[in-house]
Parts: structure tokens; sequence; C-alpha cells
């Protein structure tokens, strides 16, 4: 989350991809399969079969369909419903995560605002990109395919006029940074030099929950992705994103992801 204002006629000499992952899944199980989430990167994601229905912040929901994409800039709350295709029976989507720098400064997502869900013929460019994507895991070519993705999110964006509040702004920098050590609404408030009553509506309204849902959103997301990449007990994992309480852990992911932690890490890694 940056202050925008200041880079309005900002030139692009330099894009970097600081981070890059891609997953998909194939499921018969996943109809109204609900899940919260905030992540620090930008998200691009794919229903090749099924679709979504995707909410960003308090922004008003909408669906992708059979074949269709949703963008989601870091740091903003996802909520997203799957939905199984009515033939088939199955919900088959796809994904990218991806961290763009740019200027060595500021993030992509950032600097501009993206179509959260992508029309005709839009939408059969980007399937092409995905089909090149995940056709391969050769590391040039992923990144030859990530590249033409953001020129074509470029082409579809236009520049973000907000202004993030600077309290909100710390709020959320200090949370992706002290995420595993325990945090207060008094802490952040005073990080953001607010009173917490005022800090508390202030946020809300910026980001779409309270500032301890978004901590718990934040860390939760990067517990799922632990989860899927490593072999650590749970235990390990709720303690590594600062829950050190596994059933008080259980319980949260439960509610935000729709699944427990163990049917969550069985369903992605087997895909």
């Amino acid at each position: 989350m940056y202050n925008t204002i200041e880079v309005m006629d900002l030139e692009i000499k330099k894009a970097e991809i600081k981070y890059f992952k891609k997953g998909s899944l194939n499921s018969g199980s996943a109809e109204n399969v609900k899940h919260v989430k905030v992540l620090p990167f930008l998200s691009i994601v794919q229903s090749i079969e099924g679709s979504y229905d995707i909410t960003l912040g308090n922004g008003e929901m909408q669906q992708t369909g059979d074949g269709g994409f949703f963008v989601a800039p870091a740091g903003v709350q996802q909520t997203i419903v799957h939905h199984i295709n009515q033939t088939s029976g199955r919900m088959v989507c796809r994904w990218i995560f991806i961290d763009v720098e740019i200027n060595k400064t500021y993030k992509l997502d950032s600097l501009y605002e993206f179509p959260t869900t992508l029309d005709e013929p839009v939408k059969k460019e980007m399937n092409g990109l995905f089909e090149a994507l995940f056709s391969t895991d050769d590391f040039w070519e992923n990144r030859s395919c990530c590249y033409k993705m953001i020129g074509l999110l470029l082409r579809l964006s236009k520049r973000s006029q907000s202004k993030m509040n600077q309290g909100v702004q710390n709020a959320v920098e200090y949370i992706t940074k002290n995420f595993t050590q325990a945090i207060t609404v008094h802490e952040l408030s005073k990080n953001s030099n607010m009173s917490e009553s005022n800090f508390y509506a202030v946020f809300k309204r910026y980001m779409g929950c309270s500032p301890i849902a978004y901590l718990n959103h934040y860390r939760l997301s990067l517990a799922a992705d632990i989860m899927v990449e490593s072999d650590s007990a749970i235990s390990e994992i709720a303690r590594a994103v600062g829950i050190h309480d596994p059933l008080y852990f259980s319980k949260l992911f439960k509610k935000h992801f729709g699944t427990s932690p163990k049917e969550y890490r069985s369903l992605y890694r087997n895909e």
C-alpha cells in the first residue's frame, strides 16, 4: 500500500518480477467453498470449468463465468466463492501470484487499478498466455509469459487516483513486517498516530474489515501457502505466522477457508 498521489506522472523505466508462483485445482467438491484472504501478491486467477464470485474489499460482487479471470491487487481483502461446472460437476482453475516492482520503488498494483474481471477478447488473449505458462516450467519462458501478462494488464489499467490514508498505510506496512509478533489495535493506532476509536473506523472504511480481521486474513493466507509447499506440522505453521494456539488457528482457518487445514493441504497438494 502506497500513497500514489505523488507518482501520477511516473515514467516506468524498470519493472522487475520479485516473486512468482503458479498453481491449479481440479475438484469435484468445491461448490460454495468460500475463502476470505489477504495476499501480499497480485493475483490473476482463471476458472476453466466452474466460476468464481469475487468481491474485493467493500466493492460489489462480480462473477468470472466459465473460462473467466479475476485480478486482485496485493493487500486487499478478497472474498471468493467457488462454483462447480454444472455439466462436468467439477471446479477446474489455475492462478498465478506475482509481485512486480516498478523503478525499484513501487509495487505495480499500487500505481495502477486493474479491472476485477476480464471481458472478451481480453479473456481469450490472457487464456493464451496462461496456456503457454502452464505448459512449461522453464524459468525464462515463465518470466516471458509473466511480462506479457503485465503488459496486457497495463493496457487495461488506469492510473490510481486514490490517496491511501497515511495512518492506514502505516498500519498495513507494520502488519506485513511484524505479523509473526503479537499485534494489538492499540499498538497499530499508536504507530499510525491516531486514537484507537478513530483508527479503527478509518481502517475499516479503507480496507473493508477491522484491523485484527485484516491481520488474521494476512496470517492465514500466508499459512495456506506454506501448508501446500511444506511438510511442516500445522502447529508449526501456525506459530510461523504468529498464531500460537493450534486449536484457535484451526478454528480461524476453517472460518476463512471453509475447510480444515488438513483438508485444505490434502486438496491442494494433490492438485
